[in-house]
Parts: structure tokens; C-alpha cells; sequence
């Protein structure tokens, strides 16, 4: 009596056989011939994939990154927000000079602007 194997064997040892470059076509005749499964082209391309995937210890690719940030910088944001005036304020102070100081803090770093602060408190 034959091995009964899973579709998914089937395709694993059908890979072995063809290598990674081989067609779902080209193993579908394969796969009928030697295990008597009937498999869809498209089936055995998932398949194929799958097995591949966990081979290369990766998991299914999700949408790229583009590497852009997902908000706007802060200049712009600092000059979009100034041409508002100053009605926009959180404790008193407006949300420009909020954004301006972030900026600064960005791009000095805190311990260098906390200097300047103290030379000009003085």
C-alpha cells in the first residue's frame, strides 16, 4: 500500500527533488505521479512559500517600511503652528514655543540646553 502523506509533504519533498527554483507546474505532474494527489497550481505556490519562509526563519512579509517618519518634522510643524498666533497655549505658554524648544531639545540635546537656559536666567 502507498505512503499516505499530506499535501504540504508532498510539496516538501517535491521541492527537495525540483529545488527551490522549481515551477508548481512542473511539480504538480510530479506530485500526481508519485503520491496521487491532485493540487492546484496556485496551492502548491502557497505551499512552496510557506515551506521556504520557515526554512529562511521568517515569519510572512508584512507592509515595508519606508524608512520616511510617520509625522511631520518639527520645524514645520513649529512654523505651520506659529502662523495660528499664540491662542493655542498649554499652561501658558504657546504651543510654538512648545514646539520650537522640542526642536532645539532634538537637535542640542537637553544637558546643552539647559545651559543655555541657566546663562540667560542669570
Amino acid at each position: 500500500m502507498a505512503e499516505k502523506i499530506t499535501k504540504q509533504e508532498a510539496v516538501r519533498r517535491a521541492l527537495a527533488h525540483f529545488g527551490r527554483d522549481g515551477k508548481p507546474a512542473q511539480m504538480q505532474g510530479w506530485i500526481k505521479q508519485q503520491f496521487g494527489i491532485e493540487m492546484t497550481t496556485d496551492h502548491i505556490s502557497t505551499a512552496k512559500g510557506e515551506i521556504l519562509r520557515k526554512a529562511a526563519g521568517t515569519k510572512k512579509a508584512g507592509p515595508k517600511k519606508t524608512g520616511l517618519p510617520k509625522a511631520a518634522p518639527v520645524q514645520q510643524a513649529a512654523a505651520s503652528t506659529s502662523q495660528r498666533k499664540s491662542t493655542d497655549k498649554a499652561g501658558g505658554i504657546p504651543l510654538a514655543d512648545i514646539l520650537a524648544v522640542k526642536d532645539l531639545v532634538g537637535r542640542l540635546g537637553a544637558g546643552p540646553l539647559h545651559t543655555l537656559i541657566d546663562a540667560f536666567a542669570k
